[in-house]
């Protein structure tokens, strides 16, 4: 909705009527009708004279009711983190699934690859976390086109008032996995091959990029751009309505575009799934210590990209459980039938091991029983971690 206003912050594009621009330091000439703008709707405890802003506090952000960093300064944060069933369910849901080794949270708009952390500065995080997200970055840019950012780095314009209580930051943080948020959509860079600056959600676009994303719509999603229209508003009297349809192409793609735009985003998600470590048993062997004695040794690696504690947060805040090995068919002589064999590196560490010319074994283990069977016996070894998976072998003592 516009309404005529001589202190009014907007005047019509001077080509295009239905894109409104700032009025600047020096205001109009004279005769230029400037106008208020308001979102289509009534006014709650309207006075006649004043208009709150439409950003209330009691409002909700689902996206800021994650545990990690939750506070009551966030706007739309909610009673408590986690008060929301939706977030609720969520949260529940991934906790109970420790073998989840990433998370991905789509959203609109702006057309970014957003990554942890939203409250806290790149030099807080582990180099090497910071390292593998701008490594995963470079594929996620390269099929999508998105351009990848940290969310407190490169998008948040105050750092002492950031962005807390979000799904990635909590994934991140609590779960010790990589975490993206993706923006989808930036109206901008379709209309003019030029990226949303970083600080678009708190300048929104130029003249010039509104004027280009106007007559982008004409041709890509007709009626998204609306001339104005006299309207009689309950409240405000006689007002005009049109402009941007700001859900159906800011906010955003056009269904026409829809399919087009997220279908890379799937293919970055199946890059990063299958990056996931992964537990195998490389070799099993039996060896006749004694009549009926044996020594039974197993090895384990993990044939993955990342770790098994999927990230060096994880592994420094003690948040994944170590591999296991068990053994069975067999009477174990000394110790456990059941030995921890810890965590296992991936390939991702010989990028960064200082020397790639002696990689040594970082992503194997291997561990011996002593043990009493027969010859004849069958022998089951499990080896397991909650993130990298199971693998079981056997073997026949003889």
């Amino acid at each position: 909705m516009r309404i005529a206003d001589p202190d009014g912050a907007w005047v019509e594009h001077p080509r295009e009527p239905r894109v409104m621009v700032p009025v600047g330091p020096l205001g109009v000439e004279p005769g230029v009708t400037r106008y208020r703008l308001l979102d289509e709707g009534t006014i709650e405890n309207f006075d006649g004279f004043t208009i709150p802003m439409p950003r209330d506090p009691a409002g909700l952000d689902l996206n800021r009711n994650f545990p990690a960093g939750w506070g009551t300064q966030v706007l739309g944060s909610g009673d408590h983190p986690m008060s929301e069933p939706e977030v609720d369910a969520l949260v529940r849901a991934v906790s109970a699934r420790p073998n989840v080794c990433g998370y991905n949270a789509f959203h609109t708009a702006g057309g970014f690859l957003l990554r942890p952390s939203s409250t806290r500065a790149d030099s807080t995080l582990p180099p090497f976390d910071l390292w593998v997200f701008k490594e995963l970055a470079k594929t996620g840019t390269e099929l999508t086109s998105y351009p990848a950012h940290s969310v407190y780095e490169d998008l948040t314009w105050d750092k002492s008032d950031t962005m807390s209580g979000a799904g990635d930051d909590w994934a991140y943080e609590h779960l010790g996995v990589f975490g993206w948020t993706t923006e989808f959509w930036d109206a901008i860079y379709h209309a003019t091959g030029e990226h949303s600056p970083t600080d678009i959600w708190y300048v929104g676009p130029t003249p010039d990029q509104e004027l280009a994303v106007c007559a982008w719509s004409d041709r890509h999603a007709p009626g998204s751009y609306a001339h104005w229209k006299r309207f009689n508003h309950p409240q405000l009297g006689a007002i005009e309505i049109g402009g941007a349809d700001w859900f159906h192409i800011w906010s955003n793609a056009p269904s026409s575009k829809l399919k087009t735009e997220v279908e890379p985003h799937a293919k970055f998600a199946v890059y990063q799934a299958l990056a996931s470590p992964r537990l195998e048993i490389k070799t099993l062997d039996a060896t006749r210590r004694g009549a009926e004695t044996w020594s039974v040794r197993v090895g384990i690696a993990n044939t993955g990209w990342l770790s098994t504690d999927v990230t060096a947060w994880a592994k420094k805040h003690h948040i994944v459980l170590p591999a296991t090995v068990t053994i069975s068919g067999v009477t174990v002589v000394d110790g456990s039938t059941r030995t921890k064999v810890g965590q296992l590196d991936g390939r991702v560490k010989f990028r960064v091991s200082g020397d790639a010319k002696s990689d040594g074994t970082p992503d194997r283990a291997s561990h011996t029983w002593l043990v009493t069977g027969k010859s004849g016996d069958v022998v089951t070894v499990r080896a397991e971690h909650q993130r990298a998976g199971s693998a079981s072998a056997t073997i026949v003592l003889e």
